[in-house]
């Protein structure tokens, strides 16, 4: 779920009404002149008791000109017609207080000190303030007996006391007046509370129950720009927080159908409810993904699972409901605009409608084309995402296993060693399946299949692939071998990675000057970025994500700039592999009993596991320590103390030796 950043700012409800000439209001389903709206369903008027005194029911609630709200003890508000409300000439909003001795006939009376509190209580610039002075001004209704009101501590407050008898019940109220001191705005609430001065540490308050009731102007869901028909539009979240279309499941989106995917909430009543098609400014709506149907038939969630795609994880649940802010049409903008530069272009065009779903990209793999009889490996050509992380950033990859991803062919072999049978010619589908676990009671499979083609020709003994997550283009063919991308270093015969190779998913970094350029064969023409040779804690760093040779058969790191902060970072593209100028940012041995020392100008953390969770303490710049020796974490290092903490070993921010 989002809720889309799109937010009405300053719009004042004299200000709306203004602009409201031409604005269809056909299919609002609300009573020709009533001012006040409590949603579709019965008014709410349940009153609440106290978990130390059960016998008193009581609720707060507003009422103008006879007309009342809901009740306050649950989450639903109540909302005011703007338009009707100043066309009545903005009549006072009487603050109401019910209460209720429950207690049998022949039980115990209950000794009464409720507070009302006014909305100037919460908020200082809240323009309702009471009508008069509120001792004289309130009325008690019901069986007020012995019941009077009295100045409370502020003087917003009133307080209601005396003793009320079983079964009898009283109603307080107060009007409230509109003083112009401040404008009001369609997404400003206002709050009426009663409460006692029993704490209660569910609420963080005083026990006791409010009602928040706030302006709105009905809108035509017919005209409105968000329910646009069309399809929806799908992105995800790239390394840097924009959102990017999933154009490979976008022609798969279900079409916009208000009565089947909408769920219209204007007094925040919960997820589960609807309003049906009346829609108010500043409204919530949500969209309901286990109600569609993907456009080539499959349940929605059906089909982006089975396209590498799973819901939002957030705030430990998975989002299969996406839920947005009815915005003024016209008078709304971007809280970040630059946040949706990538969306702004496609939202309301091209047959796509005006509502965006937010996924998340798990498994990345492109269809390729292999020689026949070459080696070629499943897993070294899909990358693994995060599930439970938003962004397709370097620090949500996961490491790719035989594991973790299965791989499978419903037309193909996949032999003992993992690789896919290419001896035969023949277009083959190659899935990858991940299991993706957000706890012990939600999981999801993902799965992701690509063709891959190997064609008729007979094998030449190169082994060469083309894929279309490569850096290389047509302009490019001959270039490098973007199949020759081991996953493993094996001995330097000419068919693998040499020993000293930094592998894929690994850190880099450039101890002399380096360029990145656009492909494996270096031409000063197809430079992108220049990296100067740099102090050790500021050389620049870069992921591995494949490898490649150039036309003379030298090695080169096809690489992602992890410079943050610096304009190259996000860069792609490939740089030497030579050891004289780059090489691995974690050191790969260490002796025993190693002295080692921080470098850093901040320090360095001690923690408590090798996954550098728990911290300990901090090594300031210049201290030194005894490393017991050298642990493995997935594809980095870590330095194990004697006392079994953990340092990390970045060349970065470490040295080894006494310095």
């Amino acid at each position: 779920m989002i809720k889309r950043s799109i937010r009405l700012v300053g719009i004042s409800v004299l200000m709306l009404l203004a602009a409201m000439i031409g604005l269809r209001f056909g299919s609002v389903h609300v009573s020709a002149d009533a001012i006040i709206y409590n949603g579709s369903a019965p008014r709410y008027t349940t009153p609440a008791t106290y978990d130390y005194q059960p016998g008193l029911q009581r609720g707060a609630y507003i009422a103008i000109n006879g007309e009342l709200s809901n009740s306050g003890g649950t989450s639903r508000q109540t909302l005011i017609d703007a338009r009707k409300w100043n066309a009545a000439g903005r009549p006072d909003i009487s603050a109401h207080l019910y209460l209720k001795n429950n207690n049998p006939i022949g039980g115990e009376s209950i000794s009464l000190g409720q507070l009302l509190r006014f909305p100037k209580d919460f908020n200082s610039a809240a323009p309702f303030v009471p009508d008069g002075d509120s001792i004289n001004i309130a009325k008690l209704t019901g069986d007020t007996n012995g019941i009077s009101v009295q100045n409370a501590y502020w003087p917003s407050n009133l307080q209601v006391v005396g003793r009320l008898a079983p079964q009898k019940s009283v109603d307080v109220s107060v009007p409230l007046k509109y003083d112009g001191s401040a404008p009001i705005t369609t997404g400003q609430y206002f709050q009426v509370r009663e409460n006692n001065w029993q704490w209660n540490g569910n609420q963080a308050n005083y026990d006791g129950t409010s009602i928040y009731f706030r302006f709105g102007v009905p809108m035509d869901e017919k005209t409105y720009p968000d329910f646009m028909n069309g399809q929806y539009l799908v992105t995800y979240k790239d390394k840097d927080g924009y959102y990017r279309q999933a154009t490979d499941v976008q022609t798969s989106m279900p079409q916009f159908d208000l009565a089947n995917d909408i769920e219209i909430d204007n007094v925040d009543k919960g997820f589960g409810t609807n309003d049906g098609n009346t829609l108010y400014t500043n409204a919530t709506y949500r969209v309901l993904g286990d109600k569609q149907t993907a456009a080539n038939g499959q349940k929605f969630w059906d089909m982006l699972q089975t396209r590498g795609y799973v819901p939002v994880w957030r705030n430990n649940q998975l989002l299969t409901f996406e839920s947005f802010t009815a915005g003024y049409p016209g008078a709304s903008n971007p809280s970040n605009p630059d946040y949706f530069k990538y969306m702004k272009d496609i939202l309301s065009h091209n047959g796509i409608g005006g509502i965006n779903w937010q996924v998340v990209k798990v498994l990345v793999a492109d269809n390729a084309t292999v020689n026949r009889g070459a080696k070629w490996n499943p897993l070294d050509h899909v990358t693994l995402y995060d599930p439970k992380q938003e962004n397709n950033s370097s620090a949500a990859e996961i490491p790719v296993t035989k594991d973790n991803v299965k791989v499978t062919s419903d037309n193909g072999h996949i032999n003992a060693d993992g690789t896919l049978d290419t001896r035969t010619p023949g277009v083959y589908n190659v899935t990858y399946t991940y299991q993706a676990v957000y706890s012990d009671s939600v999981k999801r499979t993902i799965s992701k299949t690509i063709q891959v083609t190997v064609p008729g020709n007979a094998n030449n003994g190169g082994g060469s692939s083309s894929n279309g997550s490569s850096g290389n283009n047509g302009s490019n063919a001959g270039n490098g071998n973007s199949s020759w991308n081991p996953s493993t270093p094996t001995k330097g015969d000419g068919t693998g990675l040499p020993n000293y190779a930094a592998i894929k998913g690994s850190a880099v970094y450039a101890t002399k000057k380096i360029y990145l350029y656009k492909h494996a064969t270096f031409k000063k023409s197809q430079r992108t970025a220049v990296y100067p040779k740099a102090k050790r804690t500021q050389r620049p760093m870069f992921v591995v994500i494949g490898h490649d040779r150039s036309n003379g058969g030298a090695l080169r790191y096809k690489v992602r700039d992890v410079n943050h902060g610096k304009k190259t970072a996000g860069k792609v593209g490939y740089i030497t592999a030579n050891r004289k100028h780059v090489v691995n940012v974690y050191y790969k041995a260490s002796k025993k009993n190693q002295t080692v020392t921080v470098i850093n100008k901040n320090g360095v953390h001690v923690y408590k596991t090798k996954d550098l969770t728990g911290k300990v303490k901090t090594y300031k710049k210049g201290a030194h320590f005894k490393a017991k020796r050298l642990v493995r974490h997935n594809l980095t290092t870590r330095y194990e103390l004697k006392n079994g903490n953990y340092v990390t070993a970045n060349k970065k921010l470490v040295i080894q030796g006494n310095y």
